[in-house]
C-alpha cells in the first residue's frame, strides 16, 4: 500500500509529451490574417509561398527541428489543414478525442470518398486530404484529431495503415449508430 501512494506521485510529476497538434492549432489564430489565408490557400497555387509561415507556425509550436526536418511536406500539409478547419475566425482544429472518420459520417461524406482516400497514395492521397479538409470546415465537422492524418499522410507505412484502418472503423462505427437511432425511432 505504501508503495502505491509513493508510485502515485511520481507518475502524476512525470511529463508528458506535449501535443504538437495542440500547439499548432492553437498557435494558428495568433497568425496575421495574411498568415492564415496563405496557409488557407497552398493548395490552389501549388507553390511553397507559404513556407514560411509553416516554419513560424512550427517553431511557436515547438516542434523539434529533427521532427520538422524529416517530413517538411507532411506538415506543410498539416498546417494547411488545421489553417482550413480553423477557417477565417481561427477556430479551433485539433481535439485528439474527436475522431476523424466519425466526423466524415457525421459531414454526410459518402462511402465511396472514403474509400478513395483509404485507397489512394502519394499526391493523390494529398488531394484527398485536402477535399476532406474542405468538406468538413464547409460542413462544420472540426475539431478533429489531427495527428490521424499526420500518421496517414506519413512515410510509416505500419501507421498510415492503422491510420485508415481507424479511419474506417469510426466512420462506420458512427454509421452504426447512426442506423441504430434511426431504426429505433421508426
Amino acid at each position: 500500500m505504501a508503495s502505491e501512494a509513493a508510485a502515485a506521485p511520481a507518475e502524476a510529476s512525470a511529463k508528458k509529451e506535449p501535443d504538437w497538434m495542440q500547439s499548432i492549432a492553437g498557435q494558428i489564430r495568433f497568425l496575421s490574417t495574411g498568415d492564415r489565408a496563405g496557409l488557407r490557400r497552398m493548395d490552389l497555387t501549388r507553390s511553397h509561398a507559404a513556407d514560411g509561415t509553416v516554419i513560424k507556425l512550427l517553431m511557436r509550436a515547438k516542434v523539434p527541428q529533427q521532427a520538422q526536418d524529416t517530413g517538411f511536406d507532411r506538415w506543410r500539409l498539416v498546417t494547411h489543414v488545421a489553417a482550413i478547419l480553423s477557417g477565417t475566425g481561427a477556430t479551433q482544429a485539433h481535439a485528439e478525442g474527436r475522431r476523424l472518420g466519425s466526423a466524415l459520417r457525421e459531414a454526410d461524406y459518402s462511402e465511396n470518398r472514403l474509400l478513395r482516400l483509404l485507397a489512394v497514395r502519394g499526391e493523390a492521397l494529398d488531394d484527398q486530404v485536402r477535399r476532406v479538409a474542405r468538406v468538413l470546415a464547409q460542413k462544420g465537422k472540426h475539431p478533429i484529431n489531427l495527428w490521424t492524418l499526420y500518421h496517414l499522410v506519413g512515410s510509416d507505412a505500419a501507421k498510415a495503415e492503422a491510420a485508415r484502418i481507424r479511419i474506417a472503423q469510426d466512420y462506420y462505427a458512427a454509421a452504426a449508430r447512426s442506423e441504430e437511432g434511426t431504426s429505433s425511432d421508426a
